[in-house]
C-alpha cells in the first residue's frame, strides 16, 4: 500500500506527464498522419523533416516498429543530467544520430540530450518516472 507521500508524488508525476500521447504511433503511421492525440486532449504534430530523418535511418521494414514520440525518461535514480531511452528501434536511431553503440537501453547525458532535442524536438518527448 502506498503512503500518502507516495500518492502525492505519483499524482505530481501524472500531472507532469499530462503532455504525453494517449497512444504512441509508429513511424509508418506518422508518415501518413504526422500527429498524435495527447492525454490532456490536445494534439501534437511531428515535423515532417524529423520524420524524414528517422525514415532515412531505418530500412522500410522497420518503419512500423519505431514508436513515436521517442520517450526520453527522466528518472531521479539516474542522477542529475542523465536520461534513458528504451526500445530496440528507438535506441537504434538515437545511437546512429549520436554516434553511440546501439543497445536495448541507452543512457544519455546533458550534452547528448541537447544535441538530440536540437535535431529531433517534435519526435522526442521527456517523461518523468519514479
Amino acid at each position: 500500500m502506498l503512503g500518502s507521500g507516495d500518492q502525492v508524488i505519483l499524482r505530481e508525476i501524472n500531472r507532469l506527464n499530462a503532455h504525453l500521447p494517449k497512444r504512441r504511433v509508429t513511424l509508418a503511421e506518422a508518415l501518413e498522419k504526422p500527429e498524435v492525440e495527447l492525454a490532456n486532449g490536445g494534439k501534437h504534430r511531428f515535423r515532417r523533416s524529423e520524420l524524414e530523418l528517422l525514415k532515412s535511418l531505418l530500412p522500410p521494414g522497420e518503419w512500423g516498429k519505431l514508436k513515436l514520440p521517442i520517450m526520453i525518461e527522466l528518472d531521479p535514480r539516474l542522477g542529475r543530467g542523465t536520461a534513458r531511452v528504451r526500445g530496440s528501434y528507438e535506441c537504434k536511431v538515437i545511437a546512429k544520430l549520436l554516434g553511440k553503440e546501439p543497445a536495448e537501453e541507452l543512457l544519455l547525458y546533458r550534452p547528448e540530450l541537447a544535441q538530440l532535442r536540437d535535431r529531433l524536438s517534435t519526435v522526442t518527448e521527456y517523461c518523468f518516472v519514479a
